[in-house]
């Protein structure tokens, strides 16, 4: 008895008192807004199951403490009017020390001129060996003749050999044959500098040239957290040194460099580390064209040291970069450089963390799961009684 007196007294604490089955009445109305209700249960457990399981990236940016002792470079690059004999690639620090010990694996394509497609297999080469100014170019003929060359200027106004009228200039071959043919003298090529280099010029760009462009890609490992490396004539010059004299071949160096480097160029690609979500490389896919071939394309480079934390717990260490462009125009003689295309970068001294994290959590979920059926459940009872009471009023018959 004691027991059955203890749930009585529990009986009257029932928030839920259940009606007896005989007085339930079920009509179609509530049938339908049953299904309604449970449909709309159902679609709003989803949405909540899916905004518990989203997540949501939140970045934080500190000072880098730390010094950056690799910096990975990936990149691939189109020169479609460069053959792969004139293409070099070396790295440089800022102070301008060749980075010898820099880790890299490179190859060249062939490609055809006109339709941009790779023309036979890969061929692997060592960085380095690049001419960087027209100071280099004056080294290479010295070494070569084993003498020392004047690094003259281009031809401002050319000897005519006394067939014109002073002040008349003669910067080529052919000004020179014309005063000789006014003159009425014969005309011989020998000892005439016009002549010669232009000789000298075409037979470089016949034992040097070669049809198509090249494609240059693989991949870089930098030690330092600045400097810059670049696409450039590369020193390794096919001549005969019994057809000219150093003058005339560090004169026809400079044609053959100036001329037949046109640095119209495509980057297929170029990051620093392994990509993560959100990852955009502003470089990619990016072409530059020039009209004339005497340019210097320059990119500045400002890289970020990135992390990405994934949710579970997966750490990508990788960099972004954001660029600016310079092209700087080049007259030969002018001492301002060769045609190239060169990437100076340096590491920033913040670095960017992206941290993933669950936008929901249990206890919000579980909170939400119930709102939805309790208030589901609610507003559905008072929709089915304000419909069973319209109903009734106007359709149930009075006595």
């Amino acid at each position: 008895k004691l027991i059955i007196n203890m749930f009585d007294i529990l009986k009257k604490f029932d928030a839920f008192p259940k009606a007896i089955e005989d007085f339930r009445i079920r009509t179609a109305s509530g049938a339908t807004i049953s299904i309604f209700s449970i449909i709309l249960m159902v679609l709003l457990f989803l949405s909540e199951l899916n905004y518990y399981y989203r997540t949501e990236t939140i970045d934080h940016f500190y000072v880098n403490t730390t010094r950056t002792e690799n910096l990975k470079v990936d990149f691939d690059l189109s020169f479609p009017l460069i053959s792969c004999s004139l293409l070099s690639l070396d790295v440089l620090d800022d102070s301008g020390a060749q980075q010898t010990d820099a880790v890299h694996n490179i190859f060249k394509y062939k490609l055809d001129t006109k339709t941009g497609d790779v023309v036979g297999g890969p061929s692997r080469f060592n960085i380095g060996n690049t001419f960087l100014n027209e100071h280099d170019l004056k080294e290479f003929a010295e070494k070569e003749y084993n003498q020392p060359v004047a690094l003259t200027k281009k031809i401002s106004c050319g000897n005519c050999y006394g067939s014109r009228e002073p002040g008349i200039c003669c910067n080529t071959c052919d000004d020179v044959k014309e005063g000789y043919r006014r003159m009425g003298w014969r005309f011989k090529e020998q000892g005439i500098l016009q002549c010669e280099e232009e000789a000298a010029s075409r037979s470089l760009i016949e034992q040097n040239s070669e049809e198509g462009g090249c494609r240059i890609f693989g991949e870089l490992e930098l030690n330092q957290s600045s400097g810059h490396f670049h696409i450039a004539p590369q020193k390794s010059i096919n001549f005969n040194s019994k057809d000219m004299g150093p003058l005339v071949f560090l004169l026809s160096l400079m044609s053959l460099t100036f001329d037949q480097f046109n640095v119209t160029h495509t980057i297929n690609s170029l990051s620093f580390g392994d990509q993560f979500p959100g990852f955009t490389s502003p470089l990619d896919g990016q072409s530059r064209t020039l009209q004339d071939v005497h340019g210097m394309y320059q990119y500045y480079l400002k890289v970020v040291p990135t992390k990405y934390k994934h949710l579970d717990g997966k750490i990508v260490e990788s960099n972004q970069y954001a660029v600016t462009e310079h092209m700087r125009h080049l007259d030969p003689g002018s001492g301002r450089g060769l045609p190239g295309v060169y990437f100076y970068y340096e590491v920033s001294p913040i670095q960017a963390v992206f941290e993933e994290r669950r936008i929901g959590n249990i206890w919000r979920f579980l909170t939400s799961v119930c709102a939805i059926v309790g208030g589901s459940f609610t507003v559905m009872g008072l929709i089915d009684g304000l419909i069973s009471y319209v109903w009734n009023s106007l359709f149930k018959p009075s006595f």
